[in-house]
């Protein structure tokens, strides 16, 4: 089994957090987002992933210490590696084709920002699966049409009026990826009217009007990863489900401490006179002190002192000492407000 997944985007809506670091490459807990989506996958299959292929953007942004990190992940799942880049966006039919020397037997399609929990099977007697989630305003998505026989019929892209409550969420599986290749090799000879993008769904639907027997299979949660609000959020149904993993929560403890989980501590972490959790993740190298801290991603060699923050992201290398409630402070950035008190 083959996995692709294309990660050419820059992260925009998560600035300033993937201004260094492509948002799969942001660390939720003890992994990466590109690697518990890998996780989540491979742990469900009974198929071997033999080989990951990432589909990367240009190398100012991409660059070779980001291809060695994914190459690492890969490595941990004994999977092969394979870097193909996306220089222009012109959309997912366009990214997948990026690879298209690999474009070749039972593969999965899984965008990076996407994260799930919940059954992941595949049926060898159909073409292909989509997974999907029930959500309560279809209008927002794109959506799978079923018949009778709960074959999917169409795609629709945010429907005005109601086709189905089930949404895609970016996971696909085709028993011969082959044969969207071939259809998304004539969909990229067309020329575009401006603004439109070569899709993905483009391959899907003319596969499905060319007979291929599609299924939809819903998941139990999906997480979405693409603000630094959906990040808070994702990361708390991350530790939710882990809350009785055997992580690493020792941590140099000064004074009075109090832990309320679930709660990620990294390593070589200092924490004095202080209240954190729940659904907090504490990076490498964090020193804490006289602090109050809940529902926050704090990532490596950060220090904090005398402050109460919630629902917030502190970036790497970052120093905060300030009396903001809620904060979103970049890598290498500073607040020092109670210099001034």
């Amino acid at each position: 089994m083959k996995l692709f997944i294309p990660m050419a985007g820059k992260g925009t809506r998560l600035r300033p957090f993937t201004l260094t670091c492509p948002k799969p490459l942001l660390q939720i807990n003890d992994k990466t987002i590109v690697e518990h989506l890998i996780n989540q996958i491979s742990s469900k299959l009974t198929a071997q992933i033999d080989e990951i292929i990432y589909i990367l953007g240009d190398e100012a942004y991409f660059n070779s210490n980001i291809v060695n990190s994914l190459t690492l992940i890969a490595n941990k799942y004994n999977a092969k590696t394979k870097v193909y880049r996306q220089l222009d966006q012109l959309g997912t039919g366009h990214a997948i084709m990026c690879a298209e020397d690999s474009l070749e037997g039972p593969s999965i399609i899984a965008y990076a920002d996407t994260m799930i929990q919940g059954q992941i099977s595949i049926d060898s007697g159909v073409d292909g699966i989509i997974w999907v989630k029930k959500v309560k305003n279809p209008s927002s998505y794109g959506v799978v049409s079923l018949d009778e026989k709960q074959n999917i019929t169409d795609l629709v892209e945010k429907p005005q009026s109601y086709v189905s409550d089930l949404a895609v969420v970016g996971i696909y599986y085709f028993k011969d990826i082959s044969t969207i290749r071939d259809e998304l090799k004539i969909h990229l000879n067309e020329k575009l009217s401006p603004g439109k993008e070569y899709l993905l769904n483009y391959g899907i639907e003319r596969m499905i009007k060319n007979k291929k027997v599609f299924k939809s299979q819903e998941i139990e949660t999906w997480m979405d990863c693409g603000t630094p609000r959906l990040l808070i959020e994702s990361a708390k149904k991350i530790m939710n489900s882990q809350i009785n993993s055997k992580v690493n929560n020792s941590f140099a403890k000064t004074g009075n401490v109090k832990i309320t989980q679930p709660v990620f501590i990294g390593k070589n972490v200092k924490i004095k006179d202080s209240t954190i959790g729940p659904y907090v993740s504490i990076g490498d190298d964090t020193d804490i002190s006289n602090s109050n801290i809940e529902s926050t991603l704090i990532y490596k060699s950060v220090k904090v002192s005398n402050a109460d923050i919630k629902n917030s992201i502190l970036g790497a290398y970052s120093v905060y000492d300030g009396s903001n409630k809620e904060i979103f402070l970049g890598d290498y950035s500073q607040i020092n407000d109670n210099e001034y008190n």
